[in-house]
């Protein structure tokens, strides 16, 4: 399977789905079924880089850091672990900074079907805050198996402050041609009713 088309549709386990609008080198924008955009960096343990409300509710935030080469990990770069400020600029709460570490952790596989394997990187990121003594308190981990093959996160274990978990995998992948409404509609019943 090659890289991802505009106009195909990803199914999460969760029965979440999302379209790929565009993607550049730099990054890939998506939009999910409730019309929210979610632009993702070429980074794939990078937070999201903007997110959009639709247009009746405008609201939103954009992430960034001075120099996304400075947090390459690999393959991206020779590095292992990064740390890095987040600045992140809320449409309607201001501007915070977040605190990020993300490591690479070896590669991996993951099963899309039954004769499908795809070879994954294996990363895994906290964000932390910084108490009035000077500690630091974890807010949230991701541990996250990413497909080069497809540009795409497969899997995502996230745990909050409070250590609940969620996670979602990628089930299918409709292209273009076949990501009817009919179509995606049934995917997600069938993963859904399981």
């Amino acid at each position: 399977m090659a890289e991802i088309k505009p106009g195909s549709v990803v199914v999460y386990s969760d029965g979440g789905v999302e379209k790929l609008l565009s993607a550049t080198k730099e990054w890939s924008l998506w939009e999910d079924q409730r019309k929210r955009q979610y632009k993702r960096s070429y980074l794939p343990y990078f937070p999201v880089l903007e997110y959009r409300r639709f247009s009746e509710q405008p609201g939103g935030y954009d992430q960034f850091v001075p120099d996304l080469g400075e947090v390459e990990l690999k393959p991206f770069s020779d590095r292992e672990s990064v740390r890095f400020d987040l600045t992140r600029r809320d449409l309607q709460k201001g501007t915070t900074t977040r605190l990020w570490r993300c490591s690479y952790d070896g590669s991996g596989n993951f099963s899309l079907s039954k004769t499908q394997q795809l070879k994954t990187h294996e990363y895994s990121c906290m964000r932390v805050v910084v108490d009035k003594r000077f500690l630091e308190k974890v807010r949230e981990q991701l541990v996250l198996s990413y497909s080069p093959e497809l540009k795409l996160v497969m899997k995502q274990v996230k745990t909050d402050r409070y250590g609940r978990t969620r996670q979602v995998e990628v089930e299918r992948i409709l292209p273009p041609e076949r990501a009817t409404a009919k179509r995606i509609a049934r995917t997600v019943y069938n993963i859904t009713s399981r």
